[in-house]
């Protein structure tokens, strides 16, 4: 059930990073009007390109914040939460990037400046479970194997940037089906694919919020294309239409491979070494949210 939180009492910072493509000189100013529209007196601002996020996010934890707001790409989002959820403090994540996963599921395809309106006017929290690899967690989806290799290929293309598409696309290929990954899931289910996808329930077109599971997709595909496909879609959950898919919910997966594994949390590229272990994560951030989403 939501809880109802008054942001008026709680101490509260934003981080902005403006190297994010919904940034712009005024988002600063845009930010404290909003916020001080709704009773937010003196929030602490950082403002900064992608090299100054660490350093933000530092002294951001060095405040003791009640609540995070923070306006950027998937990285700089997956970050926040992962700072929020070792702290306890509330999270309000805004889409500053291309994919936007977790501010989408959240608050839907929108601004930032609309879903922070829509949040600051009927604030809420709401718990999202999600999952967590050695140190890192994650809140939407984790692709792990091959075709998370093509994350930066579709970043390259959004960008424009045609040579950087070619020459990271070209690596992926060749990395495509060279390796595949080897899963225990659930200590029962096991065998070799291409890649494993873990998608929490926050998107899970099967699960409830309540589920207490990972779901995880076992790809194993005949063509690169198909790859592509999957690779594409794959945040969103959009699995049940592929006949290379199998489908199964669990709290932990073990993968393994003779080299190191690729993978993407949230959006953001990772190197998992030659194995991991995948853990469902119950209770892993508070994020507010507008009441009706709580419901």
């Amino acid at each position: 059930m939501p809880n109802d939180i008054r942001l008026s009492e709680l101490k509260v910072g934003a981080i902005i990073n403006t190297s994010s493509g919904s940034y712009d000189s005024e988002s600063e100013q845009k930010m404290l009007s909003i916020l001080k529209r709704a009773g937010v007196v003196e929030p602490r601002m950082w403002c900064g390109g992608a090299d100054h996020m660490e350093p933000s996010f530092a002294d951001a934890a060095e405040q003791k914040l009640e609540v995070l707001i923070v306006l950027g790409g998937d990285g700089t989002i997956r970050t926040a939460a992962q700072a929020c959820a070792e702290k306890g403090t509330y999270l309000i994540t805004l889409p500053g990037g291309t994919m936007n996963m977790l501010p989408r599921a959240l608050y839907g395809d929108v601004s930032w400046e609309e879903a922070l309106k829509k949040t600051l006017t009927a604030p809420s929290v709401k718990v999202l479970s999600g999952g967590r690899i050695a140190d890192k967690h994650f809140f939407i989806a984790a692709i792990v194997g091959a075709p998370a290799l093509w994350a930066e290929p579709r970043e390259a293309i959004r960008e424009g940037d045609i040579v950087d598409t070619i020459e990271k696309g070209s690596v992926a290929f060749r990395n495509m089906f060279e390796t595949k990954v080897r899963y225990l899931i659930s200590k029962e289910i096991k065998g070799e694919a291409e890649a494993v996808a873990l998608i929490c329930p926050l998107i899970s077109q099967e699960m409830s919020d309540w589920e207490q599971a990972l779901e995880a997709a076992v790809i194993d595909v005949e063509s690169t294309a198909e790859v592509i496909g999957l690779a594409s879609t794959a945040a969103f959950g959009k699995w049940r239409d592929d006949r290379n898919i199998l489908l199964t919910k669990t709290k932990r997966v073990d993968v393994q491979s003779s080299k190191d594994i690729p993978a993407t949390l949230d959006g953001e590229t990772v190197n998992l070494g030659r194995g991991a272990e995948i853990d469902f994560v119950s209770r892993a951030v508070n994020v507010i949210v507008p009441v009706k989403q709580c419901t």
